[in-house]
């Protein structure tokens, strides 16, 4: 589904009181960070409760809000080299990483029809994590005040948002089986003593992404309301 019928479709079902999700797959984080501004306008407009955008990224970096090139290792000749994009992005939180075997949810919600509430929205979304790891049997768990979910002092997710007129956009990021080296050319949301870890790692074993992709869509809407497919 392209955008332009996302977008018709979301459209046609922004009465619906419930989140409407759309599958992407794999996209190009300029891609979607533009239909999230689309949705986001769309939702605005029409006041409904918003939708959910699942997918995947190509190798990507990207900076948070704070614009710190200080936790970037690998110079820009690298990157290209690898062909690992780096953008300037406007979620909240440090540099982090995107790529094929992560798991990305993006929620356009429209917290006024829930609660405003940022501390709680955020601690939400952790728990949505949370809940679909302990499905496949690993136990996440928070450290401290740092965003993210963590397993055995390991960083496996990370959360970073925006919220204007209490309308969010970004969200969470789920590493299922993502290629871990990646990582080396960043100290990840500038937490040099969590390495990242993966759902494949502490597993030793493959799992398949559409499994836990089902789960996080589930934890979603038991955690906020009723989701569904268009």
């Amino acid at each position: 589904m392209n955008k332009i019928a996302i977008l018709n479709k979301a459209k046609a079902l922004s009465g619906k009181k419930n989140i409407i999700c759309f599958d992407l797959g794999k996209i190009a984080y300029s891609q979607a960070f533009q239909l999230q501004q689309d949705l986001y306008h769309l939702v605005k407009e029409k006041g409904c409760l918003g939708f959910l955008l699942v997918l995947e990224h190509p190798p990507v970096i990207t900076l948070g809000s704070n614009r710190s090139r200080i936790n970037l290792i690998a110079d820009q000749k690298i990157l290209q080299e690898e062909k690992i994009g780096f953008i300037q992005s406007t979620r909240g939180g440090d540099i982090t990483f995107h790529g094929p075997g992560q798991l990305i949810a993006y929620p356009i919600l429209n917290l006024a029809l829930w609660k405003k509430d940022l501390t709680l929205y955020v601690h939400n979304l952790e728990q949505i994590i949370i809940n679909t790891l302990n499905t496949f049997h690993i136990q996440g768990s928070r450290i401290g005040k740092h965003r993210g979910v963590f397993v055995d002092q390991q960083k496996i997710a990370s959360v970073g948002i925006k919220i204007k007129r209490w309308i969010t956009m970004h969200g969470l990021a789920l590493n299922v089986s993502t290629d871990l080296a990646y990582f080396q050319h960043i100290v990840a949301c500038g937490l040099k003593q969590y390495p990242p870890t993966s759902m494949q790692k502490k597993l030793k074993r493959a799992i398949p992404f559409d499994d836990v992709k089902e789960r996080l869509i589930v934890e979603f809407g038991k955690m906020f309301t009723k989701v569904t497919k268009p």
